[in-house]
């Protein structure tokens, strides 16, 4: 990853970034962001939350690139008031979705009372700056969930001449059939204004909803992700090499687990048993070891917390792929960061049992397994005692990464990351905003 060095002449050009749940959101569009910079575009970023905002600031990477430059303007509009309101307001937009409400016209117009009253409200709080680019040819960029919220028609109906642009909040690759051939268009509709950006067409066939996503106005581009470019990742890859090389100088093996806490795809239980045999093993396994742990973004009451008198064991808040060239293995609870890592060829163990934890996961002869397994590009353990036998093998050795067949589907999408700015150039192009 690199940052753009600061430029003393600014450009005309301007691109609104809204950020709502995650730091990952600002990871995965940030070589988009550099990009536009380096084509001469000012970049405001609208943190819609507090949430997001200390999302990024404790990931080091992504808050040294926003903040040293020049060209990028950060913007806190979140607050217990605005973030109440759009709760409220989509909650109201999704029932009267539900039970079609807007064919009643009492309850209809009690809706569209509500939702004008939040409009105003965002629009009354909303920093000038941004208000007095509604005039302008923007690009409009924010996490693609944002489509189901009434925010998102405010802000197209206040911003109409701009460009709108929806992304992922991360790499996760949501095809569930991989082995599949996903039909695709390969010409770009330029006339549409809003634009949906995904990995791979397998992606859409999942997350399709029928409704906002499936809109007609909204054109479908592929285009891998762009943060695993070669180009973007030019320099890291060297940095992983050579870290990973002095192993034989160094006195401590660098254990860098990828944690995922309780929710949707883990319940407490399981969280807490990853935690403790991760712990276990390792140090059964490989005694002279740091574990660097990175939680999910998303993580709370975390296990690991309890077991902060660990002094083997370190809270890291850096970017993924900065942690990555600075650690000998991975361990990972079926996270895309196991990505990041595998792409800078460090060796990744997946430590999780998608049979338990079966919610988006892939099925396979006899029950179910992950997406990143099926890819190639991690090791699986569903057992603690897997788990023993993948360190073990991998301690014997020297932690270097396996050369396993990696699917297609992984190569296709890849080979889309390193040609992204093709495709979204083509759109600046057919707008002059190139």
């Amino acid at each position: 990853m690199h940052a753009t060095k600061n430029l003393k002449t600014f450009g005309d050009k301007s691109a609104l970034v809204f950020l709502s749940g995650s730091a990952g959101e600002l990871d995965w569009i940030l070589p988009v962001i550099d990009s536009l910079i380096n084509n001469r575009f000012e970049v405001k970023i609208v943190f819609l939350t507090r949430h997001v905002r200390n999302s990024v600031k404790e990931n080091k990477m992504l808050e040294e690139y926003i903040s040293h430059n020049e060209k990028i303007e950060l913007i806190l509009f979140g607050g217990i008031l605005n973030e109440v309101a759009d709760k409220i307001s989509y909650l109201l937009l999704r029932l009267s979705l539900k039970i079609k409400s807007r064919k009643n016209f009492h309850f209809g117009g009690i809706f569209n009372l509500f939702d004008k009253a939040f409009e105003i409200l965002f629009f009354s709080r909303l920093p000038n700056v941004v208000k007095n680019l509604s005039n302008k040819i923007n690009l409009v960029f924010m996490e693609y969930p944002g489509l189901r919220r009434p925010r998102d028609l405010w802000i197209r109906n206040r911003f109409g001449r701009s460009l709108f642009f929806y992304f992922p909040h991360s790499p996760h690759i949501y095809t569930e059939d991989i082995d599949k051939t996903y039909l695709e268009n390969e010409e770009i509709d330029f006339s549409k204004k809003q634009f949906l950006l995904l990995g791979h067409p397998g992606d859409f066939h999942v997350i399709n909803d029928g409704n906002e996503l499936a809109s007609d106005s909204l054109e479908k581009v592929y285009i891998g992700h762009p943060k695993y470019s070669a180009n973007w990742l030019k320099g890291l890859n060297d940095k992983a090499q050579n870290f990973r090389s002095s192993k034989d100088k160094r006195d401590k093996i660098n254990i860098l687990v990828l944690s995922r806490g309780s929710g949707s795809y883990l319940d407490e239980e399981g969280h807490s048993n990853l935690v403790e045999t991760t712990v276990n093993e390792v140090s059964n396994i490989i005694p002279n070891h740091n574990i660097l742990v990175k939680k999910h973004p998303r993580e709370t009451n975390s296990h690991w917390d309890k077991l902060s008198n660990n002094l083997s064991i370190s809270i890291v808040n850096d970017h993924i792929l900065k942690l990555a060239t600075e650690s000998d293995l991975v361990i990972s609870y079926w996270t895309s960061g196991a990505m990041d890592c595998f792409m800078l060829g460090v060796p990744v163990i997946e430590y999780f049992d998608p049979n338990r934890f079966n919610k988006q996961q892939v099925p396979d002869i006899g029950g179910f397994t992950t997406i990143y397994r099926k890819l190639g590009i991690v090791i699986s353990a569903n057992t603690n005692l897997e788990l023993r036998h993948s360190l073990l093998s991998l301690k014997n050795d020297s932690f270097k990464i396996r050369n396993n067949a990696l699917h297609p589907h992984y190569e296709n999408l890849i080979n889309r990351s390193n040609h992204w700015q093709t495709k979204f150039e083509s759109i600046l192009r057919f707008n002059n905003l190139n």
